[in-house]
């Protein structure tokens, strides 16, 4: 598949620089994937068509390895995978054993008891921004500094957001008929 993604290149250096790239980042990005879809041969089509988009936008890439590329990667197979199993809902089953403990005890004060399935859905009926900035925070424990850093925005831009999604998560709850103190 790499010799695929290399002829859509146009130079030897970029052809390079996209191969130590992908030998570098291909098995977190399938990681990422697999841990979202819990599908193997799926989470392989997400990681393709996630290099198909960097080599799409890759003047946009900073062309070395450092930890802004690899968010870069990582952030574009989770948008993929998101999008993907949403589009396969009824059909597959997610389980986020961390992020949904995170955000169970986030919300502890819920009189009814939510279970995995049912706060996945709730997760899942954010807008995406929410969801990744939610899933930056809790599961993958970044800093407001880190996620500032890998989403180009300043620390309080962060933490509105942060903000909002969990009022829109508690919105959703609210609508689902789950009482939120």
């Amino acid at each position: 598949m790499l010799f695929i993604y290399l002829s859509m290149l146009e130079t030897d250096e970029d052809r390079h620089i996209f191969s130590v790239l992908h030998d570098e980042y291909s098995s977190i990005m399938y990681n990422r994937a697999y841990a979202i879809l819990k599908d193997s041969a799926l989470a392989e089509d997400v990681v393709q068509e996630s290099f198909i988009r960097i080599i799409k936008n890759f003047s946009k890439v900073v062309k070395k390895k450092c930890p802004q590329t690899r968010k870069y990667f990582v952030n574009i197979v989770r948008s993929i995978a998101i999008d993907t199993y949403r589009k396969r809902q009824k059909q597959q089953t997610l389980s986020f054993d961390e992020f949904e403990e995170t955000i169970i005890s986030e919300f502890a004060n819920t009189e009814d008891i939510l279970e995995g399935k049912e706060i996945e859905n709730y997760l899942l009926q954010l807008p995406k921004s929410y969801y990744i900035i939610l899933s930056l925070k809790y599961d993958d424990g970044y800093t407001y500094k880190e996620i500032a850093s890998i989403l180009n925005i300043t620390e309080e831009n962060v933490k509105k957001r942060l903000m909002r999604a969990r009022n829109k998560l508690r919105e959703i709850l609210a609508n689902q008929e789950v009482r939120v103190q």
